[in-house]
């Protein structure tokens, strides 16, 4: 877990609570990373994922890195920090259980896994708002470093000149193609966020029910009590 300071008034906070606090230090104008004593403006702490070592830190250039592979699981708690900490661009199903998984060790990388977790952990239960927060989650995935294969010799293709009517007409059936795939998926995703809201919704009703009972058996329990 990546900690920072605050430059404006010195508080120390999470990764994932750096928008919060900004929000209400009328001062934070910077935070510095805890491990590194890097200092970052705006936005840019978001994209701070690994901190240099100690040796780095103070040898500087005697300094001569290491290869280290990047460890999976830490991999992933990184990428949890910095999808949590843009909370604003993730859709308005699954905001409210951000700053939650936030805060929690341990978040399983495999997608069975996790959704189980989320389960028991955020008391979700809604598979369209499971399956939009693993989505959202996994468009922060890092990805690791591929070795680049050796280019080979492209061979020598001659060029076959086609009528240009064919070609404009192939080019058109295929742009209406993607625009109608593009309002076959819109449809589609607002209907599921739609469903997910109205799940929600609810479950939050029946919850403010249970506890609308519970408060009226208490009720008559301490008047027969008084009797």
């Amino acid at each position: 877990m990546v900690f920072f300071v605050c430059e404006g008034c010195n508080e120390t906070v999470k990764k994932n609570q750096v928008d919060k606090h900004a929000s209400r230090c009328r001062s934070c104008h910077a935070v510095t990373c805890v491990d590194c004593s890097v200092t970052f403006y705006g936005n840019d702490y978001a994209e701070h994922i690994t901190c240099v070592s100690e040796a780095e830190k103070y040898e500087k250039t005697l300094y001569k890195a290491k290869a280290v592979k990047l460890n999976p699981q830490y991999a992933w708690n990184a990428q949890i920090e910095t999808a949590t900490s843009k909370a604003e661009t993730a859709p308005a199903i699954v905001r409210p259980y951000l700053q939650r998984l936030g805060e929690l060790n341990n978040v399983p990388r495999n997608k069975k896994k996790f959704i189980n977790f989320a389960k028991n952990s955020l008391r979700l239960y809604s598979d369209n708002v499971l399956e939009a927060l693993w989505n959202y989650l996994d468009t922060y995935r890092v990805l690791p470093a591929t070795k680049e294969a050796p280019q080979k010799a492209e061979p020598v293709v001659e060029a076959v000149v086609e009528p240009i009517v064919e070609s404009e007409a192939a080019d058109e059936e295929t742009e209406k193609d993607k625009k109608k795939k593009a309002k076959k998926d819109k449809r589609k995703r607002e209907a599921e966020e739609a469903s997910a809201a109205a799940e929600v919704e609810v479950a939050a009703s029946e919850e403010k029910e249970e506890k609308s009972e519970k408060k009226q058996k208490k009720s008559k329990k301490s008047k027969k009590e008084s009797e």
